[in-house]
C-alpha cells in the first residue's frame, strides 16, 4: 500500500468518525427538544384539566342553591318591557298545515331536551320564564349542564320532576339524558312522531308550540356569560334589563311569550298586550 492511500484512507475514515460525531450530537440536541415540548405539552394539558375540573366543581357545587329557580318565575313584566327581543336572535317557525297539538282541551307545548345539553340549559331559562307568566311550575330542580361541551357547565333547571299548571296551557316535557349521558326519559309516540316529521335532525331542544310553531335549539346566542357561573349570579343579573344576561334571557322569554299568546288567543290580556312581548312578537316567523 502507498502511503498517498494510506493517508487518503485514513482521511476518510476520520470524516466518517466526525460526521458519525455531529449526528450523534444533532440526535441528542433533538431528542432533547423534542423531550422539552412534551413536558410543556403536558404540563399545559394538566393546568387546563385542572382548571377545568375546578370549574366543573365549582359549577356542580354552585347548582345545589337552589334560590334562582324562584327569582326567573317572578320577574316583573316592568323589566320585561324594557328588555323587548334583548339579543334574541330567532323566533320559532310557522307549521303549514299542522294538526293542532291539545291536551285537557288546551293548547300543549312540548319541550324535548336533556340535561348535559348547554343550549338545552340555556332555553330552559326563557322558556320556564316566559311559561311562568302564563302558570306555575313545581317540582324544578337546579342542573348543570356537561363540562364536556361548549360552552362548559351552563346552570339551568330541569323538568324530570317538575309539573306545570295554567288555565291557558299544558305542557309536557321529556329530559332524556342526565348530565352524564345516561339514560332518563324515553319521549312518547306521539313525541317520537313529531319529532320525525318537524325535527328530522334531531336536534336539540325541541319545542312544538300546539303544532303551530316548532324551534329548534337556543333562542339567544352566546351563553359564555352563562359559563361556570352559579344561577343565583345569573338570575341577580336578570334585575337590570340592561344586563347581558336579562337582554338574552328575557329577550327570549319574550319571544317565546308571543308565541304563547298565539295559542292562548291573547290570554292573560296582562301579558300579550304588554309593551315587551308585543316588541319581541316580530322575531316569530
Amino acid at each position: 500500500m502507498s502511503t498517498s492511500t494510506g493517508r487518503e484512507k485514513l482521511a476518510a475514515l476520520q470524516a466518517q468518525q466526525a460526521r458519525a460525531a455531529r449526528q450523534k450530537k444533532l440526535l441528542a440536541l433533538t431528542s432533547g427538544a423534542v423531550v422539552v415540548v412534551l413536558a410543556i405539552v403536558a404540563v399545559f394539558y394538566f393546568v387546563g384539566r385542572s382548571n377545568a375540573d375546578s370549574d366543573n366543581k365549582k359549577a356542580v357545587s354552585a347548582a345545589s342553591d337552589a334560590a334562582y329557580l324562584k327569582t326567573v318565575q317572578h320577574i316583573p313584566a316592568s323589566t320585561y318591557d324594557a328588555v323587548g327581543a334583548g339579543s334574541a336572535t330567532t323566533g320559532p317557525t310557522a307549521v303549514n298545515g299542522g294538526k293542532p297539538l291539545t291536551k285537557n282541551g288546551k293548547p300543549e307545548v312540548l319541550y324535548i331536551g336533556a340535561e348535559f345539553c348547554p343550549f338545552c340549559g340555556m332555553e330552559r331559562w326563557a322558556l320556564t320564564a316566559a311559561l311562568s307568566r302564563f302558570g306555575t311550575f313545581s317540582g324544578l330542580t337546579t342542573a348543570v349542564s356537561t363540562q364536556n361541551d361548549n360552552p362548559p357547565n351552563i346552570p339551568t333547571m330541569s323538568y324530570l320532576k317538575s309539573k306545570y299548571t295554567s288555565k291557558y296551557l299544558t305542557f309536557t316535557s321529556f329530559e332524556t339524558q342526565d348530565r352524564d349521558g345516561n339514560a332518563l326519559q324515553t319521549p312518547s309516540k306521539e313525541a317520537q312522531a313529531l319529532i320525525a316529521k318537524y325535527d328530522q335532525q334531531g336536534s336539540i331542544p325541541f319545542v312544538d308550540y300546539g303544532n303551530y310553531s316548532t324551534a329548534s335549539g337556543a333562542t339567544f346566542q352566546g351563553a359564555q356569560f352563562m359559563s361556570n357561573k352559579s344561577g343565583n349570579s345569573v338570575a341577580a343579573k336578570l334585575k337590570d334589563p340592561k344586563s347581558t344576561e336579562a337582554q338574552g334571557i328575557l329577550g327570549a322569554a319574550n319571544v317565546i311569550a308571543s308565541q304563547l299568546c298565539q295559542l292562548t288567543k291573547g290570554e292573560p290580556a296582562s301579558v300579550c298586550t304588554s309593551i315587551g312581548v308585543a316588541r319581541a312578537g316580530a322575531l316569530r316567523r
